[in-house]
């Protein structure tokens, strides 16, 4: 299991990516207050909302590469299907290089799929850190819990014994109860803070009902501060009259009545799965049949929205609210992106791609030319074993990008290429051609 991200969490990476997204969700719970509303539940979704729109750059770049395969997609399964039965090094080779060939013809680089699902995944996971120790992270949250902790410690009373009043001990009480249990964390309160911060309202009457607590010397005060804690946590914690420090029960099961917030996880099934099949809209069925990847891919998308669904009764509702809210906030997005490549002309686009890779090229001291007819006279000799045709949005990018400015080719002297590139290969080609041409 991975460590927790506390107030106390050091970690070199996730660390300060969820700290600046802390200050955003205190900034926002801040703004909030002075228009006197002070509540976790909107703040977690505004905060939802806020972040994703901050990354949707990122999903327009991902959705364009997925648009423009879509279009190159034919040649690339025909390579791949040339080669589905050679597993040797050398025909694995010539698969890659082949590939990579169709993507330099096309001018578009492999890794711009990947890269903004590399910048999304830590800002996600360090968001959920976050929403999910909302204290540790909100200093006006923390400020709530401050007064019951300090009188919680003078007591005597461990993080392990607060612990133990939850049913379901997660990640950061157990963080807080191992650190709390060092010699030299014993007198910081914010261990304490980071388990009380989980109480639901269960929890808070089996702290008012502690021998140590009923039996203090100034117990009314003691049970007083209590009191008006979890008053004041259960107002900022309540979403439609929910209490986001609960964890959603299946109702039916073991004398649990039905509850409003057995909503959360039903919504987030339904949301994710419209919002997958938004984002599934404009994949070729063909491909999905085709490619064992893909075919892996639809299927995970199928059931991980009842996976989401179950770990909902497993998490408090402010976990599942803030699922909800980003499921939310991609359909709207979805749609949106959907919209606007709607009206964008991919196959113009990949033409433009095409020209400045044959610019980039040129300045490399490759022949563009070279590395073109490489591509298309592979993927033409597949389509004619395997009997089939490239798809008609495939010839006509083939027919734009012919029919862009050509540039005057020179390579540079004594140019360097890795051996076994595809720039090698074109440069061979190029040199070949001189030498016949001084033997004629």
């Amino acid at each position: 299991m991975m460590s927790a991200i506390l107030t106390t969490y050091q970690g070199a990476f996730l660390g300060p990516i969820a700290r600046v997204l802390g200050k955003i969700l205190e900034a926002i719970y801040y703004v909030l207050s002075l228009v006197g509303i002070e509540n976790t539940g909107i703040c977690i979704v505004l905060f939802t909302f806020l972040v994703n729109a901050l990354m949707l750059p990122l999903q327009i770049k991902q959705q364009k590469f997925a648009k423009m395969s879509n279009i190159m997609n034919p040649e690339i399964m025909a390579i791949q299907n040339k080669y589905k039965n050679k597993k040797d090094q050398a025909s694995q080779q010539k698969m890659s290089m082949e590939t990579q060939a169709v993507y330099q013809k096309y001018g578009v680089s492999p890794a711009s799929g990947c890269l903004p699902l590399l910048i999304t995944f830590p800002i996600l996971f360090a968001l959920y850190r976050v929403i999910y120790n909302i204290p540790a992270y909100v200093n006006q949250v923390y400020d709530i819990y401050a007064g019951v902790a300090g009188n919680l410690k003078d007591l005597d009373i461990t993080v392990a014994q607060l612990a133990d009043f939850m049913k379901t001990k997660t990640y950061v009480v157990t963080n807080a109860v191992n650190d709390a249990a060092k010699t030299a964390a014993k007198t910081d309160i914010k261990y304490y803070i980071d388990v009380i911060g989980q109480f639901n309202q269960e929890a808070w009457d089996k702290l008012k009902n502690m021998d140590v607590i009923q039996n203090a010397k100034d117990a009314k005060q003691v049970l007083k501060e209590i009191t008006s804690t979890s008053t004041r946590a259960a107002s900022i914690n309540s979403f439609f009259g929910m209490n986001i420090a609960d964890a959603p029960k299946v109702p039916f099961v073991g004398g649990n009545a039905l509850t409003l917030g057995f909503s959360i996880p039903v919504f987030s099934v339904i949301t994710q799965i419209i919002s997958t099949k938004l984002s599934m809209a404009g994949t070729p069925q063909q491909n999905m049949q085709d490619n064992p990847t893909a075919n892996s891919m639809k299927t995970m998308n199928t059931v991980m929205p009842f996976v989401t669904g179950v770990m909902c009764f497993m998490f408090p509702i402010g976990v599942g609210l803030y699922w909800v809210a980003g499921n939310v906030f991609r359909i709207f997005q979805q749609l949106f992106i959907n919209l606007y490549f709607s009206k964008v002309d991919m196959e113009e686009m990949l033409a433009k791609n095409a020209e400045k890779a044959r610019e980039r090229m040129i300045k490399r001291g490759i022949d563009p030319d070279k590395v073109q007819n490489y591509a298309k006279t592979k993927t033409s000799t597949i389509n004619k074993n395997t009997g089939s045709q490239p798809k008609k949005n495939t010839a006509n990018v083939n027919k734009a990008v012919n029919k862009a400015k050509k540039s005057d080719y020179k390579r540079p002297e004594n140019s360097k290429y890795k051996e076994g590139s595809i720039a090698a290969y074109a440069n061979m080609l190029n040199r070949d051609k001189s030498q016949d041409t001084k033997k004629n």
